[in-house]
């Protein structure tokens, strides 16, 4: 791309109307992020359909496990994207040149040593989180197949993140829908005709994310990048690399608490529930993930337009984009959140076939996802505060709402409620979260018109 072309993506998102930026960048994002969530959504579905109930329990304390490696790809992505916005609003082409090499380097070094812990302690993991008997060795078995492409599950990630950076979210959302299509193809080639089983599911995921791996590469490879890239370079210069994982720990935070969240979870259903509640509350949280994703789109779409502006020192601008990508990712949660809570036993009845769901299952899930339709502000916030370089508060805000409040909560309230209350966890870490965020991006606000006064005073 030409670089009258790359300046006037830069500009538009310097310049143009906060409301075509939402149009322009959201649905594309949304779209890729949605797939992401169907495509969860189908390997549960498959594997109930296919394989069956004790499947998919085994693949419900497998899915905990694979937050740690999303953790890392968001790490290395994240910071990757966030620092190249910046560099494009500032203008740095060194740091813009260094980036993608410094994203490679790390992702290799990250899965060799996921992958050799991840294999040698599956079964321990597993077991921790509730696994017995055939449950255990499935889910063992299913974890074990995912590590092994975990160099392609964490680099494509990071690489997608990189092209969404420069303002490209439609490119980067038609490879994530083809590699999630890839995925629900093979799912059903590999399960349902070859009937593979519970291996099928794990090896459609590493195949599909081996070739949005290929795609990611390809795209800078053939020189389609805005800028100036090292494709071939395994960069380790710390001068990049520590400010690159400062950033995107808080979004490792964000995927690593999720897997402290659900390992809590589990480990609490297996001492006041069975197999069947594993089974259910795997079940609760795909279905969740499938509300939740439209409203992360609209988080990723926020990222580069915040970042730019920040880099280009534009303030008003980020604050404008956050009030607004706010108020449309609620409305977007609004929605599915609201058409599958009128009939929630329809939706986990497509991963559960044979089951029968009782009247207090369906009052569990609705209070579990009672709260969602506020949730986007944390979205919104956390990408905030990543896009601009303050990692720590991003991080910090993490681990309040999925650590320190959730745990108690976790802990607390299911000595009174029992299975039930693990369902009733997200009510009020929500609310007090969602008010914590707030609080925090209003005062970042503040001290950024204070800034501008001073400026334009002095």
């Amino acid at each position: 791309m030409s670089v009258a072309t790359e300046s006037k993506l830069t500009q538009d998102i310097l310049r143009s109307d906060m409301w075509s930026l939402i149009r322009r960048f959201s649905l594309p994002a949304i779209i890729g992020m949605s797939i992401n969530g169907i495509n969860a959504f189908f390997d549960g579905l498959f594997v109930g359909q296919f394989v069956g109930e004790t499947a998919v329990a085994a693949i419900s304390l497998a899915f905990p496990l694979t937050f740690i490696t999303g953790g890392i790809s968001a790490s290395i992505g994240v910071g990757g994207s966030a620092l190249l916005s910046q560099a494009i609003g500032s203008g740095d082409e060194q740091r813009q040149q260094s980036i993608l090499g410094t994203c490679t380097g790390l992702s290799l070094v990250a899965s060799i040593l996921l992958m050799a812990l991840g294999i040698t302690f599956a079964p321990q993991m597993i077991g921790m989180l509730g696994g017995e008997g055939e449950v255990l060795t499935l889910g063992v078995l299913y974890y074990r197949i995912t590590l092994i492409g975990a160099f392609f599950r964490i680099h494509a990630v990071a690489l997608n993140m990189l092209i969404r950076a420069e303002g490209k979210v439609a490119l980067a959302m038609y490879m994530s829908t083809s590699a999630a299509i890839i995925n629900i193809v093979l799912n059903y080639i590999l399960m349902g005709m070859l009937d593979m089983g519970i291996a099928g599911a794990a090896w459609a995921t590493v195949i599909a994310m081996t070739a949005l791996t290929v795609m990611g590469y390809a795209y800078f490879l053939l020189g389609k990048a805005n800028y100036k890239v090292k494709a071939f370079s395994l960069n380790f210069d710390w001068a990049l690399s520590k400010p690159m994982l400062a950033i995107g720990i808080s979004a490792a935070m964000l995927q690593i608490m999720f897997f402290v969240q659900q390992s809590v979870v589990f480990v609490l259903i297996d001492k006041y529930g069975g197999d069947w509640d594993i089974a259910f509350m795997g079940t609760c949280y795909r279905v969740m993930m499938l509300m939740v994703f439209p409203s992360f789109g609209f988080a990723i779409a926020f990222q580069p337009v915040a970042g730019i502006n920040f880099g280009a020192k534009i303030y008003d601008r980020v604050s404008e984009g956050f009030y607004k990508f706010l108020i449309v990712a609620t409305l977007a949660m609004v929605v599915p959140w609201g058409l599958v809570m009128m009939a929630p036993a329809v939706v986990i009845g497509w991963v559960l076939p044979d089951a029968t769901i009782s009247s207090h299952d369906v009052f569990n899930f609705r209070m579990f996802v009672a709260t969602l339709p506020i949730f986007p502000a944390f979205f919104i916030g956390t990408t905030l505060f990543q896009a601009i370089g303050k990692a720590r508060i991003a991080g910090i805000l993490t681990v309040v709402r999925d650590l320190v409040l959730f745990l108690p909560a976790a802990l607390i309230l299911p000595t009174f409620f029992g299975v039930s209350g693990i369902y009733y966890t997200g009510i009020p870490i929500n609310i007090i979260s969602v008010i914590l965020v707030y609080i925090i991006v209003k005062k970042t606000f503040v001290e950024w018109q204070e800034r501008t006064l001073e400026t334009s005073t002095v």
